[in-house]
């Protein structure tokens, strides 16, 4: 019985000191979506935009430089509309176009109007139907 219980604790141990070492020599990380390139920058592989496909249905230009859009997005209910804050007056953008848009813009919030995020517009486009 003794043997048995000895065996045991050696085979406790090896293990117990088998985990310390691959433990302290294990090099990992983990994951992100920043990866390094072969110059040592840091490369960030996500879409920085957020696309909206909607009919544009009201705006208002806030304090003269923020404007806020109501959008009624492509293949939604009529009851649903979304809003979308822009850090500066967008509307020479929307000048002359009609109809459902595609409109981009990016998604973190550049600055903040009243506690709310603002974005940056990247462009605006008008959807063409034959």
């Amino acid at each position: 019985m003794k043997k048995v219980v000895a065996s045991f604790i050696v085979l406790a141990l090896t293990f117990l000191m088998i985990a310390a070492v691959l433990i302290a020599t294990g090099h990992t990380s983990t994951t992100s979506d920043h990866r390094g390139s072969s110059i040592g920058e840091l490369e960030v592989y996500q879409n920085p935009n957020t696309y909206l496909v909607a009919l544009p249905i009201d705006g208002q230009i806030l304090e003269g430089k923020y404007t806020n859009i109501r959008f009624w997005p492509y293949a939604t209910e009529s009851l649903y509309d979304e809003s979308v804050l822009f850090c500066e007056d967008v509307t020479p953008a929307f000048e002359g176009k009609s109809g459902v848009l595609v409109v981009t813009y990016r998604t973190r919030a550049s600055r903040m109007y009243k506690g709310l995020a603002c974005h940056g517009l990247v462009s605006v486009f008008e959807v063409k139907s034959k």
